[in-house]
């Protein structure tokens, strides 16, 4: 049984987005909304904390570094990232380089892994499997 077409519709335009249609952009839908209000509440002491964090002399390196970087992304945002496509300007032999040492540290995984199997006793030197 063939479907029944719509006269009034285009047939070259089936499904697909209309215009106008769906949530507006940066539009919140009910529970970011509500998510985003209960964390509001927290706001000034978030921030508090991330500036004690960042001046404890007591609190680790890398927990002060965190702490300034996302004060200044919050104040400030976050700087732009660009990505450039260099493919083409690379040295081949740079490429090739990488490739040979890739390929050099996924044999040495490998060998580490037979190593760690033939230790625990899941297979013999041949690689013959002994046990699940």
């Amino acid at each position: 049984m063939k479907a029944k077409l719509n006269p009034t519709k285009k047939q070259d335009k089936r499904g697909g987005r209309r215009p106008g249609s769906g949530r507006k952009p940066g539009s919140l839908n009910k529970s970011t909304r509500a998510l985003k209000e209960l964390a509001g509440d927290y706001t000034e002491r978030a921030v508090r904390t991330l500036v004690e964090v960042m001046e404890d002399p007591e609190a680790p390196p890398a927990a002060r570094v965190a702490a300034a970087d996302k004060l200044l992304d919050r104040g400030h945002g976050r700087p732009a990232v660009t990505i450039e496509n260099n493919v083409g300007k690379l040295d081949p032999d740079l490429i090739q380089r990488l490739q040979t040492d890739m390929v050099e540290r996924m044999a040495k995984a490998h060998e580490r892994q037979r190593q760690i199997l033939i230790e625990r006793g899941f297979i013999d030197e041949n690689g013959n499997k002994l046990r699940d």
